[in-house]
């Protein structure tokens, strides 16, 4: 009996951790967008410093969240703090379209956010989803604080979508539905940037 139960005890955990995963990225993106009525309509910025404290993305949206959980996907294989210890997110962030900032942050201090009204289809367009660093042993840690969009290079702190359960990955769009596609249905290089850009 055992032998037949576990693995149905296995999958229905699996399965709740995936609920959880797509649930925890969906409230991400109604704190953005609680951020956005907050702030004449723009997405955050990727980070900003103030003094010797440095700002993610997501320490943005944290005083529209109610705890530090959404920012984790449950199940998921990548550190729940980064590099330097700091709790951090599992998802990552659509920075290249929806801020200026450059892949090489060289123009960290004076990059700009992006408003809604400048993308043609926002509920076909990602917000965050699930990110893995692009490049191994990143200064920044092993998590993509910032999604590469398919045409981006890899670099330190960018990720890449990365598949948790059952392959697939949880999404959360620009309009802040959120769903589960396996990965090769909206990042692939003969997709180009389709479901991340202004189009």
């Amino acid at each position: 009996m055992a032998a037949i139960l576990l693995p149905v005890f296995s999958k229905a955990k699996e399965a709740a951790k995936a609920t959880t995963c797509s649930s925890n990225v969906h409230q991400l993106a109604v704190a953005m967008e609680m951020y956005r009525s907050s702030n004449d309509g723009g997405y955050s910025l990727a980070a900003y410093q103030n003094g010797a404290d440095l700002f993610i993305w997501h320490d943005m949206l944290d005083p529209f969240v109610r705890n530090k959980q959404i920012w984790l996907c449950p199940g998921c294989s990548l550190a729940e703090t980064d590099a330097n210890g700091m709790p951090t997110s599992h998802f990552g962030y659509n920075a290249h379209y929806l801020t200026s900032i450059a892949y090489d942050f060289s123009n960290f201090a004076e990059h700009t956010a992006t408003n809604e009204s400048a993308f043609a289809t926002p509920a076909e367009t990602i917000l965050f989803t699930v990110a893995k660093s692009s490049v191994p042993d990143s200064w920044c840690g092993d998590e993509g604080k910032f999604l590469l969009p398919p045409s981006g290079p890899d670099s330190d702190c960018w990720g890449r979508p990365m598949g948790t359960h059952g392959g697939a990955v949880a999404i959360a769009w620009m309009d802040t539905h959120a769903s589960r596609w396996q990965t090769s249905r909206f990042y692939d290089q003969s997709l180009g940037d389709t479901y991340f850009d202004t189009e």
